[in-house]
């Protein structure tokens, strides 16, 4: 009725050589079945006439297969090819099995080339990535005015000004011992206020506890670049099958609790090399370590 059509409107559809007619407004069942009845009928002959011309060009008669073809939609193809006086024998048809399993290879390579991409395009850039890591060197440290738990150290990391950062280790390391050590901050985190002085980034440190039963760690340590890397130089992840991309802004760390993420499979092996998971975190020089810290927490 939104198509406008009336009650003595009918569809009509070629079938061989003749017309065939429905009432559209007496049977709604067979509209459905004329059009799939059509659909079958075309793709039908787009294979006879596509896989013809494959079977004759490996030496086949077209008219052979569009016999076997027919008949083997019509679901008597045995009574078909035995009727076909230009068949000697099934040998016959080595041409057709050969275009049809070519033609199958094809498809399945296809298909599983298409999930290979689909798959690489869905793994994308990896979590760890969208972490900005950076090397840098600790130009000075002093303790916190206010607080008895930090020290606030300038790190520079090849930018004008050395970044400010406040690190919660004033129980385990002095001033004196942490002042010209090479380190990894994370860099694209928003400021903060610690105890109301201004926090620029997180010093990374791995720690260990004795006994897991503890509620703090018994052994803290910075986690090392080696000491021949470029200060700001990017610590790299490689992550399998995933890509390193450009870190994310520090709005959208915050807002989509991008470090909270990976975080927690932040860690030191068994010979005290930083890693996520276990992917290493490299530079240039080689890889960033705690080696007073092994199988630790980062």
């Amino acid at each position: 009725k939104k198509r406008g059509w009336r009650a003595n409107d009918v569809l009509r559809t070629r079938r061989g050589s003749g017309m065939t007619e429905f009432a559209a407004n007496r049977r709604p069942w067979l509209l459905v079945m004329t059009f799939a009845a059509t659909a079958c009928v075309a793709v039908r002959r787009a294979l006879e006439r596509r896989g013809a011309d494959a079977f004759v060009s490996l030496g086949g008669k077209r008219a052979v297969l569009t016999r076997s073809v027919v008949a083997h939609a019509s679901g008597h193809r045995t009574a078909e090819i035995r009727a076909n006086a230009s068949l000697t024998g099934w040998a016959n048809c080595a041409p057709l099995a050969a275009c049809l399993a070519s033609g199958l290879a094809a498809r399945a390579s296809r298909a599983v080339q298409g999930r290979s991409a689909h798959t690489s395009a869905r793994a994308g850039q990896s979590d760890v990535s969208q972490i900005d890591f950076r090397v840098g060197e600790i130009k000075s440290c002093e303790r916190h005015p206010e607080s008895d738990k930090l020290l606030v150290e300038q790190i520079d990391i090849g930018e004008e000004v050395p970044r400010q950062i406040c690190s919660g280790i004033a129980k385990f390391l002095s001033p004196e011992q942490v002042v010209g050590k090479k380190v990894v901050i994370v860099s694209n985190l928003k400021a903060r206020k610690m105890a109301g002085t201004s926090s620029e980034g997180m010093l990374l440190c791995a720690t260990k506890k004795e006994n897991p039963d503890d509620e703090e760690a018994s052994v803290l340590a910075l986690v090392e670049a080696p000491a021949d890397c470029a200060l700001g130089e990017r610590v790299a992840v490689e992550v399998a099958d995933e890509e390193i991309g450009e870190p994310a802004a520090p709005n959208k760390v915050q807002k989509k609790k991008l470090y909270e993420k990976v975080a927690p499979d932040l860690n030191t092996n068994a010979d005290g090399t930083v890693c996520y998971k276990d992917s290493v975190f490299m530079t240039s020089a080689g890889p960033c370590t705690a080696k007073e810290v092994l199988s630790g927490t980062v």
